[in-house]
């Protein structure tokens, strides 16, 4: 296998220094069921209880308030459902067309049972339009739904304001907060937030977990739990908790704390740099404005090649290039892009619209062979098609 050049960090981040250790600790060390009383019992529960310190840590939350769950996808799906299933008939929902596929389709579900879902478009920058969702509060819904960082093209929604809108409207707000964790400073103690998804995997922890945060103060909504059967984590989500993914989720979040939000800048600088390094060929459209995404975010669509050649030109060739169209699971369906169409790309633009994403591991002589690489396959795929 070539040399690859890892740039789906949105898809999923290497796991962070030392969280591997931490999670081998726990998983040998401390075998007991957290809810059992005994000592093996007391220590796997004390591991979970330091997580969720860690985690909340991150957010401004108290740790009670943090509810595990299999990752951000159950967690939006735990707030949706949940909030639908608590409000009954004639629960009304607010999103946006530009969500990930774990609450546009919980949604689209959720509306064939009844749920009424106001969605709001986005403009040709990604961003609403924040006299349209105020006309969606005025109509009284029960939640709004927003993701605070696009997952595909780095667009970030302005979520204090967001939140403070819902709240003189008497709204509560979901946020899925799967991309903007550790890379955004978020502060639900000071911003009225009622229900965030979180994810492990997109931070350097582990996959298979992540946390819904469940305010306790007002403003606050009362959510059903979606899997019953124990009672366990106040009756929100029932399961035996997996002891080891909780504190490597502690430990990728502690490493978020500390180095998250000040990697930033050099996330832009590489990301401004691999633009550079990819603009002189021409025909690239970019997605989304840089002032306007976080920082480890390229979303470019290419015009005069085909879409799946140039992805698999890319991932196969030589040094292989680590990126996605979009979405993991999007890809997994086979769909183009809904995010770009929504910005106005065409289909065949959003077909071969390419998302960088840098991480830890990334620097200068990566980005530049990147952008080598781009414009080599590009430029083979332009000839390919002017010849055919």
């Amino acid at each position: 296998m070539s040399a690859s050049i890892y740039l789906d960090h949105a898809a999923t981040a290497p796991l962070a220094p030392g969280v591997a250790e931490v999670m081998h600790d726990v998983l040998v060390g401390a075998p007991g069921n957290p809810l059992s009383q005994h000592a093996e019992g007391r220590a796997a529960c004390a591991h979970i209880d330091a997580a969720a310190e860690k985690v909340a840590g991150l957010i401004g939350a108290e740790p009670r308030e943090i509810v595990w769950t299999s990752g951000a996808t159950e967690s939006s799906n735990l707030a949706l459902r949940g909030v639908a299933e608590f409000i009954g008939a004639g629960a009304r929902i607010v999103s946006v067309v530009t969500e990930h596929p774990a609450t546009r389709d919980t949604l689209s579900a959720l509306a064939k049972q009844g749920v009424t879902v106001d969605w709001l478009e986005v403009d040709a920058h990604g961003a609403i339009d924040h006299d349209a969702l105020a006309a969606a509060v005025a109509q009284g819904p029960d939640l709004v739904s927003i993701m605070q960082v696009n997952n595909e093209t780095g667009v970030i929604h302005d979520v204090p304001a967001i939140a403070e809108q819902c709240a003189a409207a008497g709204v509560a707000l979901h946020v899925d907060a799967a991309q903007s964790l550790g890379r955004l400073p978020i502060d639900v103690s000071a911003t009225p937030i009622a229900l965030m998804s979180l994810s492990a995997h997109k931070i350097g922890g582990p996959k298979g977990i992540g946390a819904l945060y469940v305010r306790r103060r007002a403003p606050k909504i009362g959510v059903a739990a979606q899997i019953i059967g124990g009672g366990q984590q106040r009756g929100l989500r029932a399961g035996t908790l997996p002891t080891h993914q909780i504190a490597g989720f502690g430990a990728a979040a502690a490493q978020a704390a500390r180095h998250g939000i000040a990697s930033q800048p050099e996330w832009a600088r590489l990301r401004e740099r691999l633009w550079q390094g990819m603009a002189p060929l021409g025909g690239l459209l970019r997605n989304g404005r840089p002032e306007t995404a976080a920082a480890p975010f390229l979303s470019v669509s290419v015009t005069g090649v085909h879409g799946a050649a140039l992805i698999t030109g890319l991932n196969e060739g030589e040094p292989a290039l680590a990126v996605s169209t979009g979405a993991a699971c999007s890809a997994a369906k086979g769909e183009s892009s809904h995010v770009v169409r929504a910005m106005g790309r065409s289909p065949r633009e959003a077909a071969a619209t390419i998302r960088f994403s840098l991480g830890p591991g990334v620097d200068e002589v990566a980005i530049d062979a990147a952008a080598q690489r781009f414009r080599d396959e590009v430029r083979r795929l332009r000839t390919l098609a002017e010849a055919a």
